[in-house]
C-alpha cells in the first residue's frame, strides 16, 4: 500500500500559528532542549538502520525452502494527545520510531494548544503537521486517512490525571474494530533517582539532586518521584551500565540521558508480507 502523502484539504483549518512553536522552543532553556536532541539522536543512533522499505530473501537449496519479506512503512499515524499531556520525553519516544520508520503523514492532534514541552519536541522532531482539532472531529479524520489507505496506525497520550478522554476512547474502539494497531502512552511513570546518595561517584559536572528532580518533572510533569522501592525508570549519577540494577529497572539512564524513554519501536509502524515456497529441483 502507498503511504499518502496529502492530509484532507479542511484539516489545514486547524493547523496552529508557527508562533507557537518558536515561542515555546525560544522560552525552553538550552539545557533542557538539549536533553530531547539528545533522545531524537539516541533513537536514530539505535534504530536507523531499521527504517524504510526493504525485501529479504532467502533460498536453501540444502534445505529445501525459499521466504521472502517484504517489510514496508505504514501509511499514515495518527496521533492525539489528551489535554493536560504535557511529557515531551514519551511523546518523542512514541513518535521518533514513526519518523526513523519512514511512515506516511503523522498527523498530531491535541484539542487544546499543545502545552510548551511538548511544542518544542514537535518543533526538534520535525513533526511538521500538528493541529488543535476539537474531539467531535477526531471520528472524521480518522475516518479520511482509514478511507485513503486502511494501513495506519493509531498513538494516544492520556492525561496523567484523567486518562482517556470519550474522544480518545472513541477513536480506539474504532480502531479497534477495523484491526488498525494501537500504541497508548502510559501515563504517570514511577521514576527514582540515585542523585546525592554518592557524590564522590558522580559524573564532573553532574547536576544536583534538586536540578536532576526538576528536569524529570519537566520531561513527565505528571510523573511519581519515588524516594525507595522498584519504579519503571532509574536515573544514576554515574555511567555504570553493568550496575544489577539495570538488569531489574525497565529503564535505567545515566547523566545527560534523562530525556530518553523506551517506547515502540520501528517495527511497530511497519507492516509485512511474508511468502513460503519449496525450492523446485530442475527435472531433465
Amino acid at each position: 500500500m502507498s503511504l499518502i502523502s496529502d492530509l484532507p484539504a479542511w484539516l489545514e483549518n486547524f493547523r496552529p500559528d508557527d508562533e507557537l512553536y518558536a515561542d515555546a522552543y525560544e522560552g525552553t532553556p538550552a539545557e533542557l532542549r538539549a536533553l530531547l536532541k539528545t533522545a531524537i539522536a539516541f533513537a536514530f543512533h539505535r534504530w536507523k538502520r531499521d527504517g524504510g522499505e526493504y525485501v529479504l530473501e532467502n533460498r536453501s537449496a540444502r534445505e529445501g525452502f525459499i521466504r521472502t519479506e517484504h517489510v514496508r512503512p505504514a501509511a499514515w499515524v495518527m496521533a492525539v494527545t489528551a489535554e493536560g499531556f504535557a511529557s515531551p520525553a514519551r511523546f518523542l519516544a512514541a513518535l521518533v520510531p514513526a519518523v526513523i520508520a519512514g511512515t506516511g503523514r503523522i498527523a498530531v492532534i491535541s484539542p487544546t494548544p499543545f502545552a510548551p514541552a511538548v511544542s518544542t519536541a514537535l518543533e526538534l522532531a520535525g513533526l511538521e503537521d500538528s493541529f488543535v482539532l476539537d474531539e467531535n472531529r477526531l471520528a472524521a479524520l480518522y475516518n479520511d486517512l482509514h478511507d485513503a489507505s486502511p494501513d495506519g496506525r493509531i498513538v494516544v497520550f492520556p492525561d496523567g490525571r484523567n486518562g482517556l478522554s470519550p474522544g480518545q476512547k472513541a477513536l480506539l474502539h474504532t480502531a479497534a474494530a477495523d484491526g488498525v494497531p494501537l500504541y497508548r502512552d502510559r501515563p504517570s511513570p514511577r521514576l527514582l533517582t540515585r542523585y546525592g546518595d554518592d557524590d564522590a561517584s558522580a559524573v564532573p559536572g553532574t547536576p544536583s539532586s534538586e536540578e536532576i528532580r526538576k528536569r524529570l518533572l519537566w520531561l513527565h510533569p505528571d510523573a511519581e518521584i519515588l524516594s525507595e522501592g522498584l519504579p519503571d525508570a532509574l536515573y544514576l549519577p554515574n555511567n555504570v551500565p553493568s550496575s544489577p540494577a539495570v538488569c531489574k529497572v525497565p529503564f535505567t539512564a545515566g547523566p545527560g540521558m534523562e530525556g530518553c524513554w523506551p517506547g515502540p519501536t520501528p517495527a511497530f509502524f511497519q507492516s509485512s508480507t511474508f511468502s513460503a515456497f519449496l525450492v523446485q529441483e530442475n527435472q531433465s
